[in-house]
């Protein structure tokens, strides 16, 4: 399946994933998987972020069991290009006091 859009990620996102990613090599696969849905599906496949201009989306995704991570991602949606502002990878128990 062709993408749809380009993907851009902010320079301090790559350098904070490529971190975790030494810490968690399973966060590159579930990073891979979250942008291959939001480059190749037609609409926002997150949730919108309230009074955000551009908009902003939210998606994440839990991962790594039994021992569940979360990992965040922002980002803004045009028609030609997904750009990734921000992520978060989280442990489980932390996203639930956040």
């Amino acid at each position: 399946m062709k993408p749809l859009r380009k993907l851009r990620v902010a320079p301090a996102t790559k350098d904070y994933l490529r971190e975790e990613e030494e810490r968690d090599p399973s966060v590159r696969k579930v990073f891979d998987g979250l942008t291959w849905r939001l480059i190749h599906e037609q609409s926002p496949p997150g949730y919108p972020l309230p009074d955000s201009h551009p908009p902003r989306y939210l998606i994440k995704k839990v991962y790594r069991l039994p021992v569940p991570r979360l990992l965040r991602l922002v980002y803004q949606m045009t028609d030609k290009e997904v750009f990734i502002e921000l992520a978060q990878v989280v442990d489980f128990k932390e996203q639930e006091n956040s």
